[in-house]
C-alpha cells in the first residue's frame, strides 16, 4: 500500500469516517455459500475487521491480514474476540500468513489497490497459502472513469479497475477455476462484482 493510500485509511480510522460503515458488507451475504463450515478462512485487507468478525461469529476458524495499523488498532479495539487473529501484510506477496492451510480466502475491495503487473504474484501467493478444494471470493469494484485522475480516485487513493476476466485469468494460471459470480450493481459512482473461485482436488 503507498502511502497516499494509507494516509487515507489512517483518516478514516482515525477521524470518524469508519463509524458510517454499515454493519454487514455485501460480501457477507456469499460466506456460507462460499465456505464449508468451520473451515480456515483468511480475510486478507481485513479494513475495519467487520467481515472477519461475522466469520468468527459464524464459526470459521478466522484470521485477516490488514496492512494500516490504524486499521488495525479500529479492529482489536471494536472486536476484541479476534485478537491473535490479525496481523499486517497485504498482497501481492503474503508469505505463509498463519502456518497457510487455508480452505477459503475472503479478498473484498482489496484487489483496486494492486497494479494491474501484480495480479500474477498475487494469484501465486494466494495459491501458496490454500489447501486443495479452497474457494476464494473476492469482490471487485469499477470505478466510473471520469473519476479517476490517473490512477488515483477522488479521496487519492491508488486506485485500477480491473476487469474480472483478466482476474480470472491469473488465477486459471495457478489451477483456479471461476464457478459462480454476481453482479452487485453500482453505488456511488462506483459498479461493484463478487467473484467465487475454487482449487479443484486433484
Amino acid at each position: 500500500m503507498d502511502n497516499h493510500t494509507s494516509e487515507f485509511y489512517n483518516r478514516y480510522a482515525n477521524e470518524g469516517s469508519i463509524q458510517g460503515e454499515a454493519a454487514q458488507s455485501a460480501a457477507s451475504a456469499y460466506f456460507g455459500r462460499a465456505f464449508k463450515a468451520g473451515g480456515k478462512v483468511l480475510d486478507v485487507g481485513a479494513g475495519s475487521g467487520r467481515d472477519l468478525a461475522m466469520l468468527h461469529q459464524l464459526g470459521f476458524d478466522a484470521y485477516g491480514l490488514e496492512p494500516n495499523v490504524s486499521m488495525r488498532s479500529y479492529t482489536l479495539r471494536t472486536h476484541p474476540a479476534l485478537m491473535g487473529r490479525v496481523q499486517g501484510g497485504t498482497l501481492p506477496v503474503l508469505g505463509l500468513p498463519f502456518g497457510g492451510g487455508f480452505d477459503g480466502i475472503l479478498c473484498s475491495a482489496v484487489l483496486m489497490h494492486i497494479a494491474p503487473a501484480d495480479l500474477p504474484q498475487c494469484a501465486q501467493s494466494l495459491r501458496a497459502i490454500v489447501v486443495p478444494g479452497a474457494r476464494l471470493l473476492f469482490t471487485l469494484p469499477c470505478m466510473h472513469p471520469n473519476l479517476l485522475n490517473g490512477d488515483r480516485d477522488p479521496d487519492g487513493r491508488f486506485f485500477t479497475n480491473h476487469k474480472p476476466e483478466n482476474l480470472a485469468l491469473h488465477l486459471e494460471k495457478t489451477g483456479f477455476s471461476l464457478i459462480e459470480s454476481w453482479d452487485n450493481g453500482e453505488h456511488a459512482n462506483t459498479r461493484w462484482q463478487t467473484l467465487l473461485f475454487e482449487l479443484p482436488n486433484p
